[in-house]
């Protein structure tokens, strides 16, 4: 029979198979992958689900509180991102120096009292390791480890500075010190124990202690101030400040009695700074010394930090300036009449004799 053969009494069919077309829609098996297989597809299902729910239950990274001094000896800060800074006037006096500290509850967790620790920079006090006996000297609870009560504000009141110092770690006798860092711990709710602290648990508020007065400023003396305004002039300072102030003398060149002049300052970038006999009320011929002292930012208000010894003291006199200035230009050097020589000094004479001589050498050009 065409087409048919016997095999062990069996009909086979000896014509070829045809081969099996395939389209982007039917692909084989092992082209289709997971979409080869239902049980393939489900167990895949199953495990992207787990994973998923995995990452949604697994912990959760919490940013570190930021806790803030928001006042020192009275003094509210201008900004949250002052610096903030224990001067030598607050030194001077530490039961005295009262400052705030508000705890940072941006998590939206209540909370309701804190334990505070304080460390230098980087101290680490979260960890156990750092608040025992034999770390006493980088972590230091404060206030003996009292409860601290937070106010409807979430305001720990009632600190002072001595708490601070007390601990014989926050330094407010190294006269050397200039804006030494330190870290105030405040733990959430309950002691932070014999345990590593999680950062959800506690939160950081930042200080220095500043007890270092800038340098005075170098004014310039020499020469002396003569006419109706007066500049005083000082180099560029290397010290961080805030502003400079001004005073005078009127009886001598004395700077411990000298008195400050209300209402005057220079930023801290200013390198001179100009003064009026008017404004200083100076008379004819009257004079008086004036002197400038400089001011870092060690302070919540801008003027109230640490004040440098005065500088040198500068003498001005009124005068009156119609007329030249000397040849240098400095006009705070000009005589009290136009009549003036190259040196300053007066020549009616000189002027007169120069007047004859340009009239005679007119006479003689007409000729």
């Amino acid at each position: 029979m065409s087409g048919l053969g016997v095999e062990e009494g069996r009909i086979m069919s000896v014509c070829p198979r045809r081969s099996r077309k395939y389209s982007v829609f039917r692909r084989p098996p092992l082209a289709r992958g997971l979409h080869g297989s239902k049980a393939m597809r489900n167990r895949f299902l199953f495990l992207f689900s787990l994973g998923a729910a995995l990452t949604a239950f697994g912990p959760t990274t919490f940013a570190q509180a930021a806790d803030l001094i928001t006042s020192i000896g009275g003094e509210g800060f201008l900004s949250d991102t002052q610096e903030r800074f224990f001067n030598a006037a607050n030194c001077a006096d530490p039961a005295g120096t009262t400052f705030e500290d508000r705890i940072d509850t941006t998590s939206g967790t209540a909370v309701d009292q804190v334990y505070l620790w304080v460390g230098g920079q980087n101290s680490q006090c979260d960890l156990e390791r750092n608040r025992t006996d034999i770390t006493a000297n980088r972590c230091q609870p404060v206030a003996g480890e009292a409860a601290q009560t937070l106010d409807i504000n979430n305001l720990v009141l009632g600190l002072t500075l001595a708490d601070l110092t007390e601990t014989g770690l926050v330094d407010c006798a190294n006269t050397a010190l200039q804006g030494q860092p330190y870290e105030l711990y405040a733990f959430r709710s309950s002691p932070p124990g014999a345990i590593d602290v999680l950062p959800e648990n506690f939160g950081i508020a930042l200080f220095k202690v500043d007890v270092t007065a800038p340098n005075p400023p170098n004014v310039s003396t020499e020469p002396p101030g003569l006419g109706e305004s007066f500049t005083m002039t000082w180099p560029q300072p290397t010290d961080d400040l805030q502003l400079y102030r001004f005073y005078r003398n009127d009886v001598e060149d004395d700077p411990d009695t000298a008195t400050l002049i209300e209402g005057v300052t220079a930023d801290l970038n200013a390198t001179s700074q100009n003064f009026s006999a008017t404004g200083l009320g100076l008379e004819q011929d009257e004079s008086t010394y004036l002197y400038a002292t400089a001011v870092d930012k060690a302070s919540a208000v801008p003027g109230n930090g640490n004040e440098s010894d005065k500088s040198a003291g500068w003498m001005v006199t009124a005068a009156e300036t119609a007329g030249f200035c000397d040849a240098s230009g400095a006009c705070t050097g000009c005589s009290v009449s136009p009549l003036s020589m190259i040196s300053g000094a007066q020549s009616s004479a000189a002027w007169t004799l120069g007047l004859l001589f340009a009239a005679l050498g007119i006479w003689r050009l007409r000729r």
